[in-house]
């Protein structure tokens, strides 16, 4: 019964006040949200941006969120905190990461460089860099004058890092009370420090008020502390002492790096020089080549071989050097085909040759192997020269021992064998003058035996070193006379003597010394010569007493003569293949003479050949001269 207005006015009412209050609702939404963004969501934004990026390396990031956050900074709300702290503690990992990074240069500062002088110089600098520092030092033990001196400085006055010292028993040195304690000492003010009085006025003249000294702890090298200064009173830090520890310690690995280096650096130096030294002093030859056949090193022993200066060998052609070696060689032809066909085989081979001299002819045997890598690979080939002219000559007295034996003990033997046959005969009586005879053919037989086993036993004594001589005073003119009795063949007339009246007496073995005037008897009469005179002439001064032997037969050469005195050497000849013998007399003559601290030689003449020989006169182990 009431008008539709009427009866839905509360309705409209209340859909009006609801609509009013949705629209009041979302425009406070609206500007609440916009609050919202504008003080917190886009403040949070550009932190977490900034927590992200905070890191990175591009400056103009850098420059732009700190720009952003300046503002929120000044806030005096809890986003302005957050803000502050945020960036708080982004500056303090960036320094973190500064001093990782510088840390890390250091590190590779110190593997980088084996000079530890440059490497210790990059340490102060990045210590100064990063702590701030005024000055820095690194005082080291100087082993000769067993004080402390400066090794390494930054800032410090130049008198201050050439007269500063430190003794080690000082007790009131910061750096030696750090190297004693192994652990980092500091002191903030040296003017109120009380212990250190003694270095107060050396700081005021260095410019410094504050110190922290750091031990470097090596194993290996001489003790060393890390110093670093301030010109104002300061009191160092945790972060700062754990920093400088760290530079200590690449500054330890710096010196112990540098100290093994230089150690192993000796080493290899001293073995290398060793190693050359032993290759060097071999009286082989070494030669080594590439693939290529160039010469990439050789020994004094090539070199003196092949005459040529040390400046020719570097790449000189390996041929070309034996073309230099072979300039002399008997049969050179043959002897350069045989190492052709050695070095073409691809093995160990080697090749015989001889070389003629000024020292005559010497005997060579060259060794040709491949070198090679520990996995077979072959990087080059070796040669080796050995001089073998003693064992070509052993070999020869070994032959000529055989020969010469086989010949003179069959002669004496067969004429014993002989004779005795001859005697022992039961269908012949011999008249007593032909067994006679005989008899004494036999014991002339029997005394060659004798002396040639007896010259074979001196000789082995005399090799052996096991020779001895009993000296005692004698007359040469005696021994003369009885080695002149039992020369065979006998000088006969043919003997000459020229002895002084005034001869003092002989201080030597009479026994020896007669094997040795009869052996020089016994030659000069076989190769004398028929009916040339054999002359014997003494002389002596107050040392020693000097016996000649001359004959005029035809003589020997130079060459000759440096040789007869060689073991069953024989010189080659008309005379000689006529007349028997070992060839060990003239050897065993020199041993006796050495044996008696003499000397033998031979001595050139125009006609013949003469061999002397000395006596010393004075006693080297008695002390006393022949003639007291």
């Amino acid at each position: 019964s009431r008008p539709v207005s009427v009866a839905f006015a509360t309705l409209y009412a209340f859909r009006r006040g609801a609509l009013v209050a949705v629209l009041v609702f979302l425009a406070s939404g609206v500007l609440f949200w916009r609050d919202l963004s504008h003080r917190v969501i886009r403040p949070i934004e550009r932190l977490a941006n900034f927590s992200v990026e905070g890191g990175t390396d591009d400056e103009r990031d850098s420059n732009a969120h700190a720009a952003a956050l300046a503002a929120l900074t000044a806030r005096p709300d809890q986003m302005g905190l957050l803000t502050r702290s945020l960036t708080s503690m982004q500056q303090a990992i960036e320094a973190r990461l500064n001093e990782v990074s510088t840390l890390l240069e250091t590190s590779a500062a110190v593997v980088s460089s084996l000079d530890h002088q440059t490497v210790l110089e990059r340490i102060l600098e990045q210590v100064e860099r990063l702590l701030g520092t005024d000055m820095s030092a690194i005082f080291a033990l100087d082993e000769e004058q067993k004080i402390f001196r400066v090794s390494a400085s930054r800032g410090l006055p130049q008198w201050y890092t050439e007269r500063a010292t430190i003794d080690p028993d000082e007790p009131g040195s910061v750096t030696m009370r750090a190297i004693r304690v192994r652990r980092p000492i500091q002191v903030s003010d040296t003017e109120t420090n009380p212990s250190f009085k003694l270095h107060r006025d050396r700081a005021r003249s260095a410019g410094y008020r504050s110190v922290l000294a750091v031990p470097i702890l090596s194993q290996h090298t001489k003790p060393a502390a890390l110093l670093v200064f301030r010109r104002e009173a300061h009191e160092f830090s945790r972060r700062e002492i754990n920093l400088l520890t760290s530079f200590a310690n690449h500054a330890t690995m710096a010196i112990e790096n540098a100290a093994l280096f230089a150690q192993s650096d000796t080493q290899l130096q001293e073995q290398t020089h060793r190693l050359q030294a032993l290759i060097q002093s071999m009286q082989d030859g070494l030669i080594l080549e590439n693939l290529d056949g160039r010469v990439q090193y050789v020994n004094r022993s090539v070199q003196e071989l092949s005459g040529l200066a040390p400046a020719a060998f570097e790449s000189l052609p390996a041929k070309v050097l034996m073309d230099h070696i072979l300039a002399h060689a008997q049969d050179r032809g043959m002897v350069e085909e045989d190492i052709s066909k050695a070095i073409d085989e691809g093995k160990s081979r080697w090749v015989r040759f001889s070389l003629d001299g000024p020292d005559g002819t010497r005997h060579w045997r060259l060794t040709i192997f491949d070198v090679k890598e520990s996995d077979g690979s072959l990087i080059g080939r070796g040669r080796i020269l050995q001089d073998i002219t003693q064992r070509y000559e052993l070999d020869r007295m070994k032959s000529s021992l055989i020969a010469t034996v086989s010949h003179e003990l069959r002669t004496p033997l067969a004429a014993i064998k002989g004779y005795a046959s001859t005697l022992l005969a039961e269908d012949v009586e011999w008249d007593p003058v032909s067994q006679r005879d005989f008899l004494e053919i036999i014991s002339t037989e029997t005394d060659h035996l004798r002396d040639l086993v007896n010259d074979l036993l001196d000789m082995s004594r005399i090799e052996s070193g096991t020779l001895t001589v009993s000296r005692i005073a004698c007359d040469l003119s005696e021994l003369v006379e009885r080695a002149v009795w039992h020369a065979h063949p006998h000088p006969g007339t043919r003997l000459q003597l020229d002895l002084p009246l005034d001869l003092p007496p002989l201080f030597a073995d009479p026994k020896r010394i007669t094997v040795v005037l009869r052996n020089l008897i016994e030659n000069a009469v076989k190769y004398g010569g028929d009916q040339t005179p054999v002359i014997i002439e003494a002389s002596w001064d107050e040392h020693q007493v000097v016996v000649r032997v001359r004959d005029e037969g035809p003589g020997i050469s130079v060459q000759e003569g440096e040789r007869i005195f060689q073991s069953f050497y024989r010189v080659e000849g008309g005379l000689t293949q006529r007349t028997s013998g070992a060839g060990l007399g003239l050897a065993i003559s020199k041993g006796f003479i050495e044996a008696h601290k003499g000397k033998i030689w031979t001595e050139s003449q125009e006609r013949g050949l003469c061999v002397a020989f000395t006596l010393p006169l004075v006693l080297e182990d008695a002390g006393v001269t022949a003639h007291e």
